[in-house]
């Protein structure tokens, strides 16, 4: 039997994205990647926090060709399984789904592309003739996230507690306490506590217990 659920909200790294981060991919992609671990390590440390670090990371990749994003994503991403198929079954039962990330837009949207979300959000790193500049424009954060969300179900006509969230680390806090339903996949120690559900799995599949 079908719950009251209309949508669901799925964050992206950690949760879909398996193996790194958008930004870090982006970093890879002009092999800068032993300064982001570097810089993440400053995190760790809580010397910084991690909105300062993807400020600082976004000029790694200064001058990356914003179409390689896409090119090269199946050689360096990898996906939790079965987020095709998921996809399908949540359209089949009538729910919408969106992907809502403080990562990179640019790197949602290939994922957007791929599975055919109804809409993907992150934040704004700013290109100019094809390349990033280093810079990011506007930069999602929790609160980000949040807002993202309530603009699509206001559009939509979904009430906030017709929303499922998935998510993996404190980023999606907000988010969590926002929806009707909270599901934390392969989660960080943050997220103890938040969610309503928690899983560690490499299958997308196992969150349909929770929705339909």
């Amino acid at each position: 039997m079908l719950h009251k659920y209309k949508l669901v909200c799925f964050d992206m790294d950690g949760t879909l994205i398996t193996n790194t981060n958008s930004v870090e991919y982006l970093c890879t992609l002009m092999g800068r990647r032993k300064e982001v671990k570097d810089i993440e390590d400053k995190v760790d440390k809580d010397e910084i926090s991690w909105i300062e670090a993807d400020y600082i990371k976004a000029r790694l990749f200064k001058g990356l060709e914003v179409n390689r994003i896409e090119e090269e994503f199946s050689n360096h991403i990898e996906l939790i399984r079965n987020v095709e198929e998921v996809l399908k079954i949540l359209k089949i039962n009538g729910l919408q789904a969106i992907l809502v990330t403080a990562g990179p837009i640019q790197v949602a949207e290939v994922l957007g592309k791929q599975f055919k979300f109804d809409n993907v959000y992150g934040s704004a790193y700013e290109v100019k003739n094809g390349r990033f500049t280093g810079n990011i424009l506007n930069h999602l954060g929790d609160s980000g996230k949040l807002e993202s969300l309530k603009q699509y179900c206001e559009v939509n006509a979904i009430a906030m507690n017709e929303v499922v969230a998935i998510g993996d680390s404190a980023s999606d806090i907000k988010v969590f306490e926002n929806s009707g339903r909270s599901i934390a996949i392969n989660y960080s120690y943050k997220l103890e506590g938040r969610a309503d559900y928690y899983l560690k799995t490499n299958n997308l599949m196992k969150i349909l217990d929770y929705i339909i």
